[in-house]
């Protein structure tokens, strides 16, 4: 899913000026090629500056609502993570909005060309067309808390991972600053930034590779930590986790920047996901063989690419022979 296509909402007072000055544009051209009396030639240039106006604000409204995507039809991934980062509801009501003010406008626009049809005084035209065009201006000045709202929610899906929800997806997970961003520069040709302290990984990382025919997504996760309170980087990783991982790679830190016992904790969380976990000891070349030997027993784990590679190899055969 990309929501880099999403395109800058702007506010109501700027899409009254497009379609005030598309409007002004057109009456002298309609005015030009209009024949008869002066009442009528200036009846009918203003009857279709009304229509001007409105087609240009329907135009710009619906373009919004084409544009943003279908909430309810996004993967649940994407549905949650709308839900984590923003007001769900007000998105949804914003969204609804600009529908009620298209039908709206409709009306109104209805109801004033008929006006014009009959009117028969210069004086009377500019009246109508006064009335006209304050209305239509209260109704877009109603909506402008909704277009701000969808403004700024669009900026942050424009910060959205890519993810590829329908790909066979391997998450690397673990507490922070422990070796996931350098195992998936390894494991993929993905060059994530790579730095020696806590949450280097403040975004969702990406890097694919192949399992024979078949196109393998890897995600490394921004570091979490084992408590209950997720700020929006960590609710972004364990969405992933839920909704978007076949496999969770755990990475295992024995330097310990965080005690074993916090890193087993999480670990234990993670198997309520019920998915595949392989475990991987990272920073293995500096540790002694004794302790390596420990607890790569204690939890079945791998201490090369080599063995991890071969772990994966084996449930990627079980999926796609499935």
């Amino acid at each position: 899913m990309n929501f880099q296509d999403l395109d800058k909402i702007e506010d109501h007072q700027f899409y009254l000026d497009q379609a005030f000055k598309n409007s002004k544009k057109m009456s002298a051209v309609v005015f030009l090629r209009t024949s008869g009396e002066r009442i009528s030639r200036i009846r009918t240039t203003e009857y279709e500056k009304i229509k001007i106006f409105e087609r240009t604000l329907i135009e710009r409204l619906e373009k919004i609502i084409k544009k943003y995507p279908s909430i309810d039809s996004l993967p649940e991934f994407y549905q949650e993570l709308i839900r984590a980062t923003m007001d769900y509801d007000h998105l949804k009501k914003s969204l609804g909005s600009l529908n009620w003010t298209i039908n709206i406008i409709k009306e109104i626009s209805d109801i004033y060309k008929r006006k014009m049809k009959h009117v028969d005084s210069e004086s009377r035209i500019k009246i109508i067309m006064k009335q006209y065009y304050g209305r239509i201006s209260s109704i877009m000045n109603q909506i402008k808390s909704n277009l701000n709202y969808l403004e700024e929610s669009r900026k942050i899906m424009k910060g959205f991972p890519s993810i590829k929800t329908d790909l066979y997806s391997i998450a690397i997970t673990g507490f922070p600053n422990i070796g996931k961003s350098t195992l998936l520069s390894k494991l993929t040709t993905a060059k994530p930034e790579i730095k020696d302290y806590a949450f280097t990984t403040k975004n969702i990382n990406l890097g694919y590779n192949k399992y024979v025919i078949h196109k393998i997504q890897f995600i490394d996760t921004p570091g979490v930590l084992a408590r209950e309170k997720k700020n929006n980087i960590e609710q972004q990783a364990y969405l992933v986790l839920k909704y978007v991982a076949n496999i969770i790679i755990y990475v295992i830190d024995l330097t310990e920047p965080y005690s074993l016992k916090e890193q087993e904790r999480l670990l234990k969380g993670l198997k309520d996901y019920e998915k595949t976990i392989i475990i991987y000891l990272s920073k293995s070349d500096i540790i002694s063989e004794d302790i390596i030997a420990k607890y790569k027993k204690k939890f079945k784990a791998c201490t090369s690419l080599e063995e991890l590679n071969k772990k994966i190899e084996k449930d990627l055969k079980k999926h796609f022979s499935q």
